[in-house]
């Protein structure tokens, strides 16, 4: 025999699948991120991946032999970090497709990331299961 609540949880569990399946096709299109900095004078290219690990290290050219050693680290780490910011925005945008409406990223990320902030107070869940929850109907 079957409770009236049996294609609820039917439907629940599809759209829980259908998430899950949406979480792991963005997982797999995260971990395929790259991007690229080369330095203003184009004398060093750094691309990283998505973790921000470093994938490939050029010298274009040969500006970086006439540059001092200070001045090449700096523009080595500068080129570094702006790569590692684009591969930041681009999995801040792939993200926040699979967020729920309302959940800001950002704010996880960043000198003032807050996790609080970023947590609803209430559960996120269907109004079908809120009105059980609440209501025992």
């Amino acid at each position: 025999m079957s409770s009236p609540y049996d294609e609820s949880i039917k439907e629940l569990m599809g759209e829980f699948h259908q998430q899950l399946d949406q979480l792991n096709e963005t997982n797999q299109r995260m971990q395929e991120i790259t991007a690229t900095a080369t330095s203003p004078r184009k004398s060093v290219s750094i691309t990283v991946g998505a973790q921000g690990r470093l994938v490939e290290f050029k010298f274009p050219n040969d500006a970086y032999k006439r540059m001092a050693p200070v001045e090449l680290a700096n523009v080595i780490t500068e080129t570094f970090t702006a790569a590692q910011q684009q591969v930041q925005a681009q999995l801040m945008e792939l993200m926040q497709a699979n967020v729920p409406a309302g959940f800001d990223l950002s704010a996880l990320y960043g000198p003032d990331a807050d996790i609080g902030k970023v947590l609803p107070r209430e559960p996120i869940m269907p109004d079908a299961v809120r009105a059980y929850i609440e209501d025992g109907q």
